[in-house]
């Protein structure tokens, strides 16, 4: 499974249930499946008991993607503590609803993109109007090999949407051979409780939709840190939530 929070860190989740009825610690986890380029996962942070009866989540950072027709049915090799020694087991792994091979997909389809250009938020300028101008800066990589995309719109997000709606068009053609550009969109708040806010984990991704070799894929808009803590901001100052 993915939470909320996994997302933007391509990271999944190995669901453990205790069935027997005494305790197992849980002090590695490793998830491994032709759709993916290396084994995932590994020790966890912290030894993670599991009283009898009881679930825990046990995260697993990805690793890269398999962009291929690879099978991705996927196992998981457990380590368990008892005592001073570690015992291994190995089981398939229940993917029922798919979660590495949409995760697979998802990332191929970054790949793609990024194959033809680096499209990433760089700077963002709030207005007085209760708008803020996103800089979104286009850098193609100069592969000729690598075709042609087209930037066609942004969707927002649980915390911001457009100023001209929930989605914004783009409509801009790129080529790896292309000079470097920039795109500028207006956002504004969708939403104004401080809970939304402070709990916010995908507030500041915006999904982009482009068209590569054909077809069309959505992928994450890339942003570094400083531009997602200046959204935030942007959004609780607009939403009177700051000085």
């Amino acid at each position: 499974m993915q939470q909320r929070g996994d997302i933007a860190v391509q990271r999944a989740q190995v669901r453990v249930s205790n069935t027997s009825d005494v305790p197992v610690t849980v002090v590695s986890a490793i998830v491994e499946s032709a759709a993916l380029t290396a084994p995932a996962g590994g020790d966890t942070a912290r030894p993670l008991r599991i009283g009898p009866g009881q679930t825990t989540d046990v995260p697993v950072p990805l690793t890269g993607p398999q962009c291929t027709d690879a099978d991705s049915s996927p196992t998981v090799r457990l380590q368990l503590r008892d005592g001073g020694t570690r015992v291994e087991t190995a089981r398939p792994l229940d993917d029922s609803l798919g979660v590495i091979a949409r995760l697979v997909a998802e990332r191929c389809d970054v790949e793609a993109v990024a194959s033809v250009a680096r499209v990433s938020a760089t700077d963002l300028s709030p207005a007085a109007d209760g708008t803020a101008e996103l800089v979104v800066s286009i850098h193609p990589t100069g592969v000729a090999e690598a075709g042609r995309l087209e930037l066609v719109a942004l969707r927002g997000t649980p915390l911001l949407r457009f100023a001209d709606g929930a989605s914004t068009a783009l409509g801009v053609p790129v080529g790896p051979d292309d000079a470097p550009s920039t795109v500028r969109v207006f956002v504004t708040p969708l939403r104004c409780d401080a809970h939304a806010i402070a709990e916010d984990k995908v507030g500041t991704l915006f999904d982009l939709v482009a068209r590569v070799d054909g077809r069309e894929v959505v992928v994450p808009l890339e942003r570094p840190r400083a531009v997602a803590e200046a959204l935030l901001a942007f959004t609780a100052r607009t939403c009177g939530l700051t000085p």
